[in-house]
């Protein structure tokens, strides 16, 4: 299971990585929505899930690794027996359950290897080092307040100032700031003789101060768009948002050891400006491979397949699990 803080996900699949059923619900993040909530989420996409997989699926479960975001929580034995709880509510036995982070089924996702790197940057931002497949330092991940930087939100967050700063100046819009204006508030114009463009750009930062904060990252795609039309302000933020999410990758390793780096999350998934830029930083200077993640759920039921008696060393096992394409799933 790949629980993050939007989506979670529930693959059932045999050992040899046929998948068997599938399902989705809301996040379980426990840290952001509560244990109870989580749960609830955990117990619908188990469910659904192993109902999908046959009548007898539950029976023949033989291990289970739940990738949790926001899984320091579990250090409040309240919170853990709850999202135990979960797991029996949806018919698992209470043997053979594992909870770890998302970063780690992230980190399995794109390699067998037991030790490296992993960097998600979705909606947040944080790199963790992989020891023995199990999360050891990470830097960030600190929320969209005070960190996250290069993060969906980061990059969103970004635009918004750079368009508030168009929008106040008058005049001609970017590609940027013109795309922004008309997602965040689509066909307002300054009319009238007492419309200043200050007041304009005051229009734009009211409407986006009414949303949740959060939301601002739903602007970052609009970023890598305007990338592509060589927008000087989207060029700034990107290459900015890659030397964030390098900082953070190279206050978790050794300099210059070889060790694979996995990048995941939506912005390193589907924004390939942030990714080359990212991957050139990471490079220079080292042999180390950096790898984008496939599958995360599939991440997780390998780790569970390797708990049940897979062969570790079986690299083409490892891509059956994790292929990714239609079935990737981001932070």
């Amino acid at each position: 299971m790949d629980a993050g803080g939007t989506t979670t996900r529930a693959l059932v699949t045999t050992l040899d990585g046929e998948r068997l059923g599938e399902a989705r619900a809301g996040g379980a993040n426990p840290n952001t929505h509560g244990p109870e909530h989580a749960a609830e989420q955990l117990t619908e996409a188990i469910g659904t899930a192993l109902d999908r997989a046959g009548p007898s699926a539950r029976d023949a479960v033989a291990a289970t690794v739940v990738g949790l975001a926001g899984y320091s929580g579990l250090r409040d034995e309240a919170v853990r027996a709850r999202l135990e709880r979960a797991l029996g509510k949806a018919g698992l036995a209470t043997s053979g359950q594992e909870f770890t982070g998302d970063d780690a089924i992230a980190f399995a996702a794109g390699t067998a290897e037991h030790d490296g790197t992993v960097l998600i940057a979705g909606t947040g931002a944080i790199a963790t080092r992989i020891e023995d497949r199990q999360r050891s330092r990470s830097a960030d991940g600190m929320g969209w307040l005070i960190g996250d930087e290069g993060s969906a939100f980061w990059i969103g967050h970004q635009a918004a100032k750079e368009t508030a700063r168009q929008l106040g100046r008058g005049g001609e819009l970017s590609p940027l700031a013109r795309a922004v204006a008309k997602r965040v508030i689509p066909g307002q114009r300054p009319s009238g003789p007492d419309q200043w463009p200050e007041e304009h750009a005051r229009d734009f930062a009211r409407t986006l101060t009414a949303a949740p904060p959060i939301s601002l990252a739903e602007l970052a795609p609009l970023v890598t768009e305007a990338h592509a039309f060589e927008d000087g302000a989207a060029v700034v933020i990107v290459n900015a948002a890659a030397g964030h999410l390098a900082q953070s990758v190279h206050q978790v390793r050794v300099p210059g050891e070889p060790l694979p780096v996995v990048l995941s999350g939506g912005v390193l998934t589907y924004s390939a400006p942030v990714r080359e830029a990212l991957t050139h930083k990471l490079t220079m200077g080292t042999g180390a491979p950096v790898i984008l993640a496939g599958c995360t759920a599939g991440g997780a039921a390998w780790l569970a397949a390797l708990r049940a008696g897979a062969d570790e060393r079986d690299v083409d096992l490892h891509g059956v699990f994790t292929r990714s394409g239609d079935d990737r799933v981001g932070a």
